[in-house]
């Protein structure tokens, strides 16, 4: 066998984030391995530099923010001008660049100009709409029409990446499964009380305005019952009255397993909305890891995830999840059967290296397209 392949993986902001550890960094292990890829991971921004741009953003005495903003804005412009001249420089070398969660269109085109490389951009969630457009994705289409390629996380999302691509790649998610197994035995749950849980991040925690009510006839109901939010600031969450509710608005892959593994019960609401269209059941597959019994919404991806009463159980309207809930709440036996069938769904089709060879094998198919 000769030389192998090699990526140059870029990611946004810093390795360690939640999305870089999911679609890229936790394959480290399994390139370092491969005798057909290698693999060197970049953050196009310093994590470090932002970190006191945002803290400039917010000083403690307001009128101090031109003077100390603007000379540090103008350092980190600087800065980030001088790194991507380098991973530019670098990427000379590769076979690919693969970039995720990256929205400047003006590194792409730098790359798509050097002779060797081909360009693939990572593209999940519905960046089409208007909440991403209004930010910083007002360039998605020229990204996606500039790159060489593009992977994507669900079919809804390649259906609009092929209306300007026409190298369009379906690779799922990976919930690092390999991460819970190492934490599973550690974590103790509560036997007085049943924990509801969510996990995610502060934009996407008003989908629980979806639940509101069945929770609050839930938790009426049943004293035992405990929701945990992992992800949001309380002032994010819903106004309960009966939900006995407590929350952790920031968290790392750690803190993640650790949460997670104490649920017995995985919320996935959505809204009936394109934006649930296009969301991928990664949330989904981590309840499954953690062992907890996911409940989601019937939309999307989430039926071709879960199989209702099987591996988890689904709800379109609040009268279904309520009695779903309450049935999980009252049968904790066939609870539990349901979440180790979730568990045995992500260990048989969603592992690291399950889908470490899904990637690689759609980066062979970008290299000989």
């Amino acid at each position: 066998m000769g030389n192998p392949r090699r990526v140059l993986i870029i990611l946004n902001c810093g390795l360690q984030i939640p999305s870089a550890m999911v679609r890229a960094v936790q394959y480290r292990p399994l390139f370092e391995q491969s005798p057909a890829w290698s693999a060197e991971f970049f953050s196009r921004r310093s994590e470090k530099l932002v970190g006191l741009l945002n803290r400039a953003n917010k000083p403690q005495v307001p009128l101090m923010l031109p003077l100390v903003h603007r000379p540090l804005s103008a350092y980190v412009a600087r800065w980030e001008q001088r790194h991507e001249a380098e991973l530019v420089r670098r990427a000379a070398d590769f076979d690919l660049v693969y970039l995720v969660k990256i929205s400047h269109l003006p590194l792409y085109e730098k790359l798509c100009a050097l002779n060797r490389p081909k360009v693939v951009m990572e593209m999940n969630d519905g960046l089409w709409l208007p909440a991403f457009q209004r930010g910083e994705w007002k360039v998605l289409d020229a990204i996606l029409a500039v790159s060489h390629a593009v992977i994507c996380e669900n079919e809804h999302v390649a259906d609009y990446a092929r209306r300007h691509n026409a190298c369009v790649q379906v690779v799922p998610d990976s919930p690092q499964i390999e991460t819970f197994e190492r934490w599973r035995n550690k974590v103790q749950r509560d036997p007085a009380k049943v924990v509801l849980g969510w996990v995610g991040g502060a934009e996407n925690v008003g989908a629980l305005y979806r639940i509101l009510e069945p929770l609050e006839a839930l938790f009426a109901k049943h004293p035992h019952l405990h929701l945990r939010v992992v992800g949001a600031d309380a002032s994010y969450l819903p106004r309960f009255e009966n939900v006995r509710c407590t929350n952790l608005a920031q968290y790392n892959q750690e803190i993640m397993v650790r949460e997670t593994l104490a649920f017995d019960i995985g919320l996935f609401p959505l809204f009936h909305n394109g934006d649930a269209l296009s969301r991928g059941t990664l949330k989904a597959m981590i309840y499954m890891s953690a062992e907890a019994a996911v409940i989601a919404e019937n939309i999307g991806e989430n039926p071709r995830l879960i199989q209702d009463g099987v591996n988890g159980l689904m709800a379109s309207t609040p009268d279904e999840w309520l009695q779903k809930l309450e049935w999980l709440v009252t049968h904790p036996e066939e609870r539990r059967a349901i979440a180790r069938r979730g568990l045995e769904t992500v260990r048989e089709r969603f592992s690291a290296p399950v889908v470490f060879r899904q990637l690689t094998a759609a980066f062979d198919q970008i290299l000989a397209a």
